[in-house]
């Protein structure tokens, strides 16, 4: 509905008629940017590329904020066009024929809660992108902290590492370091079985291994276990100690738990014990597949 003229004698209201071409302005750019965001969302270079950029989730975050800025801008303008600008709270315009402008029809009230509830969508998206920049840079910062060679030397191939980095390859974006694609050195050491020879050779690594990785499972086993029975007796201390003497014993609790988690030689072992597990399946399903194709049959299948 259209008022004609403007209104700006009233009390404190001012109304210069409705805004309806801004509101479809936002609305359109706004949906424009979300379909361009989408379509980027599936391509590989946004996996791949700038997810794992530094800049990226907190630009996704202030494009998001803009949008949720514009709806409420737009939510506000409606309401005001449908209050025709406070008009509607003076009684001695909202009567006659001028009353008919202030009712609100139930389009416009499905046309407020739109703007205002996709409003709200952009703000828990800004949000979104917020924490995942946030998580970013944590793990960046822990990485850095643990493995510092691997940012001073991002795709350096060690000789006779156990991990290779392979080099990534396409353009890539100015100030961007990749996260280097792990692959285990076996991938590459063991590939498909062409000769009889080769597949003897195969079979006695995996023989060779097995032992080894059979008594270090077993190892690593059981201290998982009583890992699991220490979280039942973390889970079952007091979480509000009463006196200084019982904070301290529990503390002392914390520290030796934690201790023993990061004990530099479990996780050595159970790190060898999980490269073993993958190295020798891998080899397994090498012979798999050459007694697969010449029709053999030994117990590796």
């Amino acid at each position: 509905l259209l008022i004609p003229g403007s209104y700006r004698g009233y009390g404190n209201a001012n109304y210069t008629g409705p805004k309806t071409p801004f509101i479809l302005v936002v609305a359109g750019l706004a949906w424009i940017v979300t379909v361009i965001m989408l379509v980027l969302g599936m391509t590989m270079y946004y996996r791949t590329i700038l997810l794992d950029s530094n800049w990226w989730p907190l630009t996704e975050f202030f494009i998001n904020l803009a949008l949720a800025l514009l709806f409420l801008a737009a939510g506000c303008v409606y309401v005001n066009d449908t209050i025709r600008g406070g008009l509607c709270y003076y009684q001695y315009f909202n009567n006659g024929i001028n009353g008919a402008f202030c009712r609100t029809e139930a389009g416009q009230t499905a046309a407020i809660i739109f703007l205002f509830f996709t409003m709200i969508v952009y703000l828990v998206g800004a949000i979104v992108c917020l924490k995942l920049w946030r998580h970013e840079a944590a793990r960046r910062l822990r990485e850095l902290i643990l493995y510092p060679s691997l940012h001073s030397n991002r795709l350096l191939m060690v000789q006779g590492s156990r991990w290779q980095s392979p080099l990534v390859k396409g353009h890539i974006p100015a100030g961007h370091a990749p996260k280097p694609v792990i692959m285990p050195d076996y991938i590459a050491k063991y590939p498909a079985i062409r000769t009889d020879e080769q597949r003897d050779q195969y079979k006695a690594v995996f023989n060779d291994q097995y032992s080894e990785y059979k008594e270090l499972h077993v190892e690593v086993q059981a201290i998982l276990k009583k890992f699991d029975e220490m979280d039942v007796m973390m889970q079952n201390l007091p979480q509000n100690p009463t006196s200084h003497m019982e904070r301290d014993r529990i503390n002392k609790i914390l520290q030796e738990y934690q201790r023993k988690k990061m004990d530099p030689s479990f996780l050595e072992k159970k790190e060898r014990c999980e490269y073993l597990k993958n190295k020798l399946s891998h080899i397994k399903q090498r012979i798999h597949e050459y007694d697969k194709v010449m029709g053999w049959n030994d117990g590796y299948g």
